[in-house]
């Protein structure tokens, strides 16, 4: 399981806050931030089955038990919302004035102040002081006590979650060309935004994560050289390495770390010599690490946090020496009040910092938004930071723009649609537009819709009611159209036209078995789609959609892989384990062995490799190439072959 268990929206409340919450105030004496145990890797089997057999069964499962907690909390507000905000009242009409002149005097004294770049995020406002934090804070708090949603969690596994509850949505991506280079690179989103992974290379070296340290292999003579293990400057040897950046005689990796609290620690290495990493300097910020972008020099880190307050009373915490102990930090900083975004009551949010890999030391910007965590999107020159929101008795999307240059973040609109996002693929921006695709199950039936917004996140484009009793699992916008697949017992391909962005129309639709999780444009005329041939997933499929017609899309090609024996597809959930470079004419992925296709018109997808891995059922194999070698790397193995000349 992923850092995403359990409600997508109010992440990683272990036992501690439960105890806290109780109406006798008797704090457990823990330290702050997440237990140890509750990160579960996604590779984690589970005896009798495979592991990722029924993952959208386990997002439906995540969206339903997070709209049970989320109800619950609403009807506890509803019932004892007027005793609640009696009390709180009471509390501050004793508390706020001393408070205000506490924070007033000591605001500036020892807090990051980062660029103060806008009083709003749509909704979301700016706070006013430290004291309105808390107020936010401790509302949420109270919401939780003695419901339904609190027994909920008692009920939960030892680790705080529950068993194969993962709402961790696939990912998806755009694969940066790699055209005019020798060697392979990363499968990315965006064209031009770097994303950090398990394996990565410079052409020279295959740089891979292998048990809390870097494995660094010469490959500059083709075949595997000699192996460097590098370890970075832990602070604690149970800190963990997540993944890493290569770029420009760079090593920027990236860890978490779980002290007293929960950070996510960047170390930044000079690797002119890779054998010998010399460390250039850290950044760190509260939260657990989520992901992050690369725009050249510049990176953005998202973390996942939240706030606790516990006992301290408003008073208390307010003080100057103790906001360290509750309000986030970015480089050993507290965030300015004004730079935290509140729309909602919650203590779980996502912060956010940027900094140049030579100077990771030296912040550019931080924001912290209220959010409850999420899902991120980040094109060329804004990031959508967007999540589930059940404030409206239904479920929305919430998404809110942040648009940057060069590390500044400048905070734009938030807005909803109906329904969720299945598929990171369903949400992209173009043109100055961004394209939403999701998916309501607010009625009887599933229905899916696509929802065009403007610079300012307002909707200018629509279409309702589409492929009504389907879900959409996977989705690929390229120039004037966007492709996706849904599924119910069969896989409809649709085409949508979105030339006119005000004017959105479908235009095709072909229905075939099986359904696809990723889809990945081809050529000008053709997509590929990797998914299962049918509903038990016991064979992976491969499919070659001809649109040059858009209004009749067709299937020319498929081909079908066993995967009865395979426990972990990762291909599935997380579009970097996918290698689809269709100018280098490749296709590899790992269902137990590693398997590499070609694909032609005449004779369709021909398998060129396939690779026995030492470690079965795990994730973190990618598959790499230079110029006519392969590597599959991954779990401290490469293996390597010649392509065909």
């Amino acid at each position: 399981m992923t850092k995403k268990d359990l409600f997508d929206g109010l992440n990683y409340i272990d036992d501690q806050i439960i105890e806290e919450a109780q109406p006798t105030g008797e704090s457990t004496g823990e330290s702050a931030g997440y237990r140890d145990d509750i990160y579960v890797k996604n590779h984690e089997t589970h005896p009798g089955g495979k592991e990722d057999k029924n993952r959208k069964k386990h997002k439906k499962f995540a969206r339903a038990a997070k709209a049970l907690a989320t109800v619950a909390a609403v009807l506890v507000v509803a019932v004892l919302g007027t005793e609640v905000v009696r009390l709180n009242n009471r509390i501050d009409e004793l508390e706020t004035k001393t408070a205000n002149v506490i924070s007033q005097n000591n605001a500036q004294n020892n807090v990051y102040a980062g660029i103060k770049s806008g009083a709003k995020l749509g909704d979301y406002e700016a706070a006013s002081d430290y004291g309105k934090l808390y107020d936010v804070v401790k509302k949420a708090e109270a919401s939780i006590r003695d419901t339904a949603f609190g027994e909920l969690l008692e009920s939960a596994d030892a680790t705080g979650n529950m068993s194969d509850a993962s709402s961790t949505n696939k990912q998806e991506s755009k694969q940066e060309s790699a055209a005019n280079t020798e060697y392979s690179t990363t499968n990315v989103m965006t064209e031009g935004v770097d994303e950090s992974d398990v394996v990565k290379t410079d052409g020279k070296y295959i740089y891979m994560v292998e048990d809390g340290q870097i494995s660094i292999t010469d490959i500059s003579n083709g075949k595997p050289g000699e192996e460097t293990l590098f370890r970075p400057d832990f602070e604690v040897p149970s800190d963990t390495v997540e993944e890493l950046y290569i770029s420009d005689g760079k090593m920027l990796i990236i860890s978490n770390h779980a002290g007293d609290k929960d950070e996510t620690i960047c170390y930044s290495y000079d690797i002119a010599d890779p054998t010998k990493p010399v460390l250039i300097g850290k950044a760190r910020q509260d939260g657990f690490y989520n992901t992050s972008r690369k725009i050249g020099n510049t990176v953005y880190v998202f973390s996942d946090t939240y706030i606790k307050i516990s006992d301290m009373n408003k008073n208390v915490a307010l003080q100057e020496d103790n906001l360290e102990k509750w309000v986030p930090q970015v480089n050993g900083k507290v965030i300015s009040y004004d730079c935290f975004y509140i729309g909602e009551y919650t203590y779980s949010g996502t912060v956010i910092s940027s900094f140049d890999v030579d100077k990771p030391d030296k912040t550019i910007d931080a924001k912290c938004i209220m959010n409850n965590s999420g899902e991120v999107y980040v094109s060329g020159n804004a990031m959508y930071l967007y999540h589930s929101d059940w404030s409206a008795s239904r479920e929305l999307t919430k998404i809110s723009k942040i648009s940057f240059e060069d590390g500044v973040m400048k905070t734009g609109e938030t807005t909803s649609v109906n329904g969720y996002l299945n598929d990171k693929f369903a949400i992209n921006e173009q043109g100055g537009y961004l394209y939403v695709l999701p998916t309501s199950n607010t009625g009887s039936q599933p229905v899916n819709s696509l929802h065009v917004l403007d610079k300012d996140m307002n909707e200018v484009g629509v279409i309702n009611e589409i492929a009504r009793g389907e879900s959409i699992y996977a989705a690929r916008f390229v120039g004037k159209y966007v492709y996706f697949i849904t599924y119910r017992q069969t896989d409809p391909l649709f085409v949508a036209d979105i030339s006119n962005p005000t004017a959105p129309k479908l235009l095709g639709e072909l229905e075939v078995s099986g359904f696809s999780e990723y889809l990945h444009m081809w050529d000008d005329t053709h997509v590929l789609g990797i998914g299962y041939g049918d509903s038990q997933q016991s064979k992976i499929k491969l499919t070659m959609f001809d649109v040059s017609d858009p209004t009749k899309p067709v299937e020319v090609n498929q081909k079908l892989i066993d995967s009865s024996e395979s426990w972990s597809n990762e291909f599935v959930y997380n579009y970097k384990a996918i290698l689809a470079d269709p100018e280098k004419n490749l296709i590899g992925f790992t269902a137990n062995d590693y398997y590499l296709f070609s694909y032609d018109s005449e004779n369709g997808f021909s398998l060129l490799e396939q690779q026995a891995l030492t470690y079965k059922n795990t994730e973190g194999y990618r598959g790499i190439y230079k110029d006519n070698d392969f590597y599959v790397a991954g779990n401290g193995e490469i293996k390597h072959f010649k392509l065909a000349e």
